[in-house]
Formats: structure tokens, C-alpha cells, sequence
């Protein structure tokens, strides 16, 4: 008998030992999370990679009013192609490409163009305009300043600003134009209202 209750005291106190340890060295591991795994700027490119196949809506948020560019039209965007290096990103103005978004990855972030085009396919004279990132970008949000070729081809005299960016909970994209520190264009997308799209179909050009 007495043998009996030093071996159960025994076992009881190898069980309690296991468990404490098992729990202690469980609440010690650090829980992996995807920016942990990955660079700011990869998370944002898969994010935006993410939209490809979706034809996402959008409405013009700054400015507001008579001064609204695009009020009575249909605003849209997709990702038509989607490769390590390289995305297409059209944005259409009621049912036809206004400009396409070229994101290209470079060795020290991302450079940005606007490619646009007449409705007969040639190259307009404002055309691959945009610049590259700097250093202060997040999963989230990029920045892009105005090249010196863009400032030449736009004769630009302040500086000017394009950001690509999603909301804290990657239901909003938006698209913002700035100029001498000033926002000048928003336009928000709604992730979560989007229609199903054939990503290799033609663009269409909007009329200039």
C-alpha cells in the first residue's frame, strides 16, 4: 500500500512536470506571420497580384463636386498580367482603358509608368510618365515621385506625388495623384465588388 501511493504521487508529479513544461515552451513560440516570412514589398506586389481576374469598381473621391473628374461614368481597374518582374494594370473610364498602370520591380523597390494610348493603339504624346519608389513604402502603401523624365515630359514645376495603396484591411485600393504636397486626384476601388474577368481579353481604348 504504501509502495502503491509513492508510485501515484510519483506519476502525478511526472504528469503535472509534462503538462507545465508542454505549456510553458507553447506560449514561448512566436507565431509566424506572413509579413514575418516575406519583405514589405513582395506583400504589397502579391497583394496587388491578388486582383488579377477581378474587375474591381471604383469612384472618384477628391475632388468632390462640380470639379469631380469622370462624374457620371463607370470607373473600373484589373490586373491583366501578372509575372515576377512585371504587372499590368488598366483603369477604365466608362468601359474603356483611360491609362494603364505598368508596376515594374527593380532591384531597390518599384517603378511606376502611365502607358497611354489613342483608341487606334499608337502611343499618345503624354505617355510612360511616373517614377520610383523611395525608400518609406510599406505593405501597404508605395510612393512614387516624379521622375526627371516625366518632369520634362509634363513640364512639371512642383513636385508631384502617385500613390498606390490599400486599406488596413485590404478592402480598398486607391489611386492618388499629389502636386507641391497637395492631394489633387482619389480614386477608390472596392475590392469586395468586383466581377469575374478574362484577364487576356483586349483593352479598349478610351477616346483623348
Amino acid at each position: 500500500m504504501v509502495f502503491q501511493k509513492i508510485f501515484r504521487g510519483f506519476a502525478a508529479g511526472v504528469m503535472y512536470t509534462s503538462f507545465f513544461l508542454f505549456t510553458a515552451t507553447s506560449c514561448m513560440r512566436t507565431p509566424v506571420t506572413k509579413s514575418a516570412t516575406i519583405s514589405a514589398s513582395e506583400e504589397f506586389y502579391q497583394s496587388l497580384g491578388n486582383l488579377q481576374g477581378r474587375m474591381v469598381q471604383g469612384q472618384t473621391i477628391y475632388p468632390e463636386g462640380k470639379w469631380t473628374p469622370f462624374a457620371g461614368q463607370p470607373i473600373s481597374l484589373e490586373v491583366t498580367s501578372h509575372t515576377k518582374s512585371k504587372m499590368r494594370i488598366p483603369i477604365y473610364i466608362g468601359g474603356k482603358v483611360y491609362s494603364t498602370l505598368i508596376l515594374e520591380r527593380t532591384p531597390t523597390g518599384f517603378l511606376l509608368k502611365h502607358e497611354n494610348k489613342t483608341e487606334n493603339g499608337q502611343s499618345h504624346e503624354i505617355n510612360l510618365y511616373g517614377g520610383h519608389t523611395n525608400n518609406n513604402g510599406t505593405a501597404f502603401m508605395q510612393f512614387f515621385p516624379a521622375d526627371t523624365y516625366t518632369k520634362n515630359l509634363m513640364r512639371l514645376s512642383s513636385p508631384s506625388v502617385w500613390t498606390l495603396a490599400f486599406s488596413s484591411d485590404r478592402s480598398t485600393f486607391s489611386y492618388l495623384v499629389e502636386s507641391d504636397g497637395k492631394l489633387q486626384m482619389q480614386i477608390d476601388f472596392n475590392l469586395n465588388d468586383y466581377l469575374a474577368t478574362n484577364s487576356n481579353k483586349t483593352e479598349q481604348r478610351s477616346r483623348r
